[in-house]
C-alpha cells in the first residue's frame, strides 16, 4: 500500500509540473502576442530615425497591447502623446492592409510618411508606398476596421 501512495504522489508531481510548465508558457506566449512591433521603440523611428529594440525595463502598456522602449526618454515621450508615436495599423503591414489582406509587419520595413509611423512585411513595401502613399492609406483605411475578417497574406 504504501508504494501505491509513492506511485500516486509521483502522478500528482509530474501532473503539477506539466501544468505549473503550461502556464508559464501560456504567460510567455501572451506576453509576446500583446508585444507592439515585435518589441521595437516606436518613438526611435521619429527621434532616431532608425528602428531600435526596446528594453524591457522601459515597458508601457496601451490598449492591452504592451510598448518597449530603448530609453526612459523614449517611454516618457510615449506616455505624453502616443498618438504622435503609435504605428499605424498596430503591427500589420500597410501594404497589405491596402491589397485587403493581414500581414504581420517587419519593424525594420518602414517609413514616416506626415508625421505618421507605416510599417511594412517586406523591403519592398516603403518602396510601393512612395510610390502612391495616398491611395495606400486611403485603402489601407478602409480596411483596417474589417481586420479581422481579412485573409491573411500570402493568399492560400
Amino acid at each position: 500500500m504504501t508504494s501505491m501512495n509513492r506511485r500516486d504522489a509521483l502522478a500528482v508531481l509530474i501532473g503539477l509540473s506539466g501544468a505549473l510548465s503550461f502556464a508559464f508558457d501560456t504567460a510567455a506566449h501572451s506576453e509576446e502576442d500583446r508585444l507592439a512591433i515585435k518589441g521595437y521603440d516606436p518613438v526611435a523611428y521619429f527621434t532616431e530615425a532608425k528602428p531600435m529594440i526596446g528594453d524591457p525595463q522601459y515597458q508601457y502598456e496601451l490598449d492591452g497591447a504592451l510598448y518597449r522602449f530603448a530609453s526612459t526618454l523614449h517611454l516618457d515621450l510615449f506616455k505624453a502623446d502616443p498618438d504622435r508615436y503609435l504605428p499605424q495599423y498596430q503591427n500589420w503591414c500597410t501594404a497589405a492592409l491596402s491589397r485587403g489582406y493581414r500581414l504581420v509587419a517587419d519593424p525594420n520595413n518602414w517609413v514616416i510618411h506626415e508625421g505618421r509611423l507605416y510599417v511594412f512585411g517586406g523591403p519592398a513595401g516603403p518602396g510601393k508606398f512612395a510610390a502612391d502613399p495616398a491611395v495606400m492609406v486611403s485603402n489601407a483605411d478602409a480596411n483596417y476596421p474589417r481586420l479581422p475578417d481579412l485573409p491573411k497574406w500570402p493568399p492560400q
